[in-house]
């Protein structure tokens, strides 16, 4: 793929930080997760029904002057609140203070020695300002020199007007081991006199007077990258294997034994900020509102509601927390529509009533989902909208819900009267819960949307049965991307074109696959087509078995996988493999398969014309919030929850696709390396597409018209029965009067 001129300068700086990548890149991916484990934090009541006086969260209205300039900290000193501000000056970064004064005004504080203080601009590195006791500052700048191709640490103290350059000399040094610097994640001034900074391979305690290391302390477990320091003691917050925070940690400044540990969980995945207040008590902020843990306890105490804060949109993200004796609140906050500064105040006669509760149940974690209930709750205060889920983003990845289980909870709950007001059918017998009388039917408000072209009536109409009735719609879905290289888009569109293309090439295209490996990759293509009003088309699964057949002559079939092996994918197709697949969510996912088809000057498209619903939801027919429900469902179909990217799918709204498809994404670039062959890499870009891409992708989700739908019970009996037809020893009727036999009872059912 040809780089544009006009972008190379800009990636060149990119490099310098994302050349690590590859290195720390299941350590990155985890610290920005942070994803909860579920459990609630103690002092948590249940939904508000009226409330007197609660925290209000406010805007400030930031100085229009800023504008091209960040806000790169907020933090509390002299117990006022005090903005930290980059700015680029011909290739420099010029850092000031401000204070926010009564008047809401900001005023400039800046040091002389600061102001003094340039040093080469870079706007991925970290920055922070420190004040000790005694009035010094330090600023830490994370950069690449000029010439440099990784990033370092760099401290300076105050002196006068004066800034003295104290940078440790281990930031300076390469390590052997991971080819990088190693440099602090974050750094905090103690009460002692000391600095110290915690990077992933050490937590340094540092001279404040020269920079030199008073001492070193391996990491004993996994921690976040916040580190902060009040009254001797040092606070950081834990995390699982899961990557989920489970833990504030508290000891001394001197590196001793960990004094004190308080307990952590998370509802919702969503980003988590501390700040330790004078007396010792720690504040924590997430999805789920604010919290309060008084000195020398373990309980976390509600104060702030999670959906009455920006925490609750998926569109945004918190960057820090800080808070003031008199018990106000701030919040930096980054998103799409820049960096906003959140105040939040406890009034007394602010009144909360909530008049009206849905619950939505979810058996996977959905962001579309928390928005659409935090928009919703937004635009009607007086309704309040509880997402229930089973299983969360993080769990999803190691283990595999038991549908099973779920359904038989879930279908108890239902008929004993006790059930949510919504469901989200993924994996869940949508046509069970239809037949029994437990959906409403939603067509009414659904076709309108299609006739005006609001909803994409190519997915939506496929859940219209024919006497006209639709009890659920889709508010995403995921495309099946063919990657092929030495191969044309024509001969990789359907099941048919490329099992008759690989029936006549000799080498193998996509590596050996198990028969699980390879029913996976196709089964859910076919389900609907094979499988109707609970009979098996055994013509059609003919058709499909031949072709199956074919494609496994040109892979091999493997009986087992070895230990240390996998099966190709799209990271193999400029060595190993000359087509792969990948189920793509979303624009922003696309990114990397289209990269790849470019790199190898290969082809991409959808296979068989095949689309992967995802958030089929639901009413029930027992909820007492019917009319609610249809209009939260509406609301969760319209451009304003539909029109953000969530890494979960293209939306189903026909604006919220034109829009996502036009956007900007040369901010989550990203370039890494990968395998050519014969033990050699070259660089990879993963980068935005073109606009002839972006209109292509469009075009697909315009044109797709196949349901594609896993069925446990199905991709079972096929994973038993074809290991023999597939290696030539079962005869096809054999192997059809197997499936059918397999799939007797549950069909009956």
């Amino acid at each position: 793929m040809r780089i544009k001129e006009e972008r190379k300068k800009q990636r060149k700086k990119q490099r310098k930080i994302r050349s690590i990548i590859a290195a720390i890149l299941s350590l990155a991916l985890t610290m920005s997760s942070l994803i909860g484990c579920g459990q609630k934090k103690e002092g948590e009541s249940a939904l508000p029904t009226q409330q007197k006086g609660r925290y209000v969260e406010k805007e400030l209205t930031l100085p229009k002057e800023w504008t091209g300039s960040e806000i790169r900290q907020i933090m509390r000193v002299d117990d006022c609140l005090h903005l930290v501000l980059q700015s680029n000056e011909e290739g420099s970064t010029r850092v000031q203070e401000f204070k926010l004064s009564e008047d809401g005004s900001f005023v400039e504080v800046t040091k002389e020695w600061l102001k003094n203080l340039l040093f080469p601009y870079e706007p991925y590195g970290k920055l922070k300002l420190l004040q000790d006791k005694e009035g010094e500052q330090y600023l830490y700048a994370c950069y690449a020199e000029e010439g440099e191709d990784f990033y370092k640490g760099h401290l300076w103290r105050s002196q006068g007007s004066q800034a003295v350059d104290i940078t440790p000399e281990k930031w300076k040094v390469e390590d052997e081991q991971y080819g990088f610097y190693d440099y602090p994640n974050d750094i905090t001034v103690t009460d002692m006199g000391t600095l110290v900074s915690y990077s992933f391979l050490a937590m340094d305690t540092i001279s404040t007077e020269d920079g030199s290391l008073i001492s070193s302390v391996a990491p004993d477990t996994f921690y976040g990258e916040w580190i902060a320091s009040q009254g001797g003691m040092l606070y950081q917050y834990t995390m699982n294997d899961m990557g989920e925070v489970d833990a504030l940690e508290i000891r001394s400044c001197n590196q001793g034994a960990v004094a004190d540990s308080i307990p952590f969980s998370q509802e919702k995945s969503s980003c988590v900020c501390f700040e330790v207040l004078e007396d010792g008590a720690v504040i924590a902020a997430d999805g789920d509102g604010f919290f309060r843990c008084e000195a020398g306890d373990t309980n976390w105490k509600k104060i702030v509601n999670g959906a009455e804060t920006s925490f609750a949109f998926n569109n945004m993200w918190c960057k820090q927390i800080t808070a003031l004796s008199d018990g106000s609140f701030y919040g930096l906050f980054g998103g799409e529509s820049g960096t906003r500064l959140m105040e939040y105040r406890y009034d007394p006669e602010a009144v909360i009533e909530i008049v009206e509760a849905l619950t939505v149940y979810t058996v996977m974690e959905s962001s579309l989902l928390q928005q659409a209930a935090a928009l919703y709750h937004k635009e009607h205060p007086e309704v309040m909208i509880e997402i229930q889920t089973a299983f969360s983003k993080m769990e999803s990845y190691t283990a595999e819900p038991d549908y099973n289980q779920i359904y038989q909870e879930l279908n108890t709950a239902l008929m004993s009267d006790n059930g949510p007001d919504i469901l989200v059918l993924d994996g869940l017998p949508m046509e069970s819960y239809a037949e029994k009388g437990l959906l409403v039917d939603i067509d009414e408000l659904v076709t309108p949307l299609e006739e005006n072209a609001s909803l994409l009536a190519n997915i939506t109409g496929c859940y219209r049965t024919e006497n006209g009735t639709r009890y659920a719609v889709p508010l995403q879905f995921g495309l099946m991307f063919a990657i092929g290289r030495d191969l044309t888009e024509k001969e990789v569109t359907s099941l048919d074109s490329l099992a008759k293309t690989l029936s006549e090439k000799t080498e193998s295209f996509m590596g050996p696959q198990t028969v699980e490996e390879l029913v996976d990759k196709f089964y859910p293509l076919f389900t609907e087509e094979v499988v109707q009003d609970k009979q098996l088309n055994r013509e059609a699964l003919t058709v499909r078995l031949e072709q199956l057949k074919k494609i496994a002559d040109n892979c091999g079939i493997l009986e087992k996988r070895e230990k240390d092996s996998r099966c190709y994918n799209v990271w193999d197709i400029a060595s190993r493999c000359k087509l792969a697949f990948y189920e793509t969510d979303g624009f922003n996912n696309a990114m990397f398969p289209i990269s790849a088809a470019n790199l190898v000057k290969g082809s991409y498209t959808c296979l068989e014309g095949a689309f992967y619903p995802k958030l089929e939801v639901g009413i029930s027919s027992k909820s007492e919030h019917q009319e609610r429900a249809k209009d939260f469902l509406v609301f969760a179909l319209s451009e304003a929850v539909q029109g953000f990217d969530y890494y979960e799918g293209f939306p189903a709204n026909t604006a919220a696709l034109s829009v996502l498809a036009g956007k900007d994404r040369t901010d989550i670039e990203a370039c890494t390396t990968i395998e050519i062959g014969e033990g050699m890499q070259q660089e990879f870009i993963i980068e935005s597409f073109s606009v002839e891409d972006a209109n292509y992708l469009v075009e697909m989700c315009k044109s797709v018209s196949v349901r594609a739908k896993k069925d446990a019970q199905i991709r079972q009996v096929l994973i038993e029965t074809l290991p023999g037809y597939l290696a030539g020893s079962k005869s096809l009727e054999e192997t059809l009067d197997s499936i059918e036999g397999g799939l007797k009872m549950y069909l009956a059912e």
